[in-house]
């Protein structure tokens, strides 16, 4: 008895959302962050991977939508982030009266040493696979997850 098509494509969907899930925790497993002694929520390692690339500038009210979560958490959340000199605020280019949040200085360059540590961590889990493959996974994932 053979299987049908629908069947096939969600047996692969389930293996792919278990190697995501898998990945994920690989992923988060480490208590190390790139902000020394900040102690920092999943949250607000979120916010700053965001702005860090983002394609365009996040307000809050887009953060907010874009995290799921209400505009009044990201209050809070990148309240704690201005605090401990990780984020700012700067008018909107378009809108003077519109706030977004930015990296600082400090901060961009923290998150892109924790990223370089952690491609160099993650490179042998890719050594299976061509460039080709690669760029095939990356826009895959992208276009699952909907970024631009």
């Amino acid at each position: 008895m053979s299987t049908s098509p629908a069947s096939e494509r969600s047996q692969q969907i389930r293996t792919i959302l278990t190697e995501v899930v898998r990945l994920s925790r690989v992923l988060a497993s480490p208590r190390s962050t790139p902000f020394g002694d900040v102690t920092l929520t999943r949250t607000q390692v979120d916010i700053l991977f965001l702005l860090a690339h983002g394609s365009e500038p996040f307000t809050p009210g887009r953060l907010a939508d874009t995290l799921q979560v209400t505009r009044g958490a990201i209050t809070q959340t990148v309240e704690h982030l201005r605090a401990a000199g990780l984020v700012q605020q700067k008018p909107a280019e378009h809108d003077g009266r519109a706030r977004v949040l930015c990296l600082t200085d400090p901060a961009r360059k923290q998150v892109d040493a924790f990223e370089t540590a952690l491609v160099v961590g993650a490179t042998p889990w890719f050594g299976d696979l061509s460039d080709d493959e690669l760029v095939n996974v990356a826009t895959s994932l992208s276009k699952v997850s909907g970024a631009p």
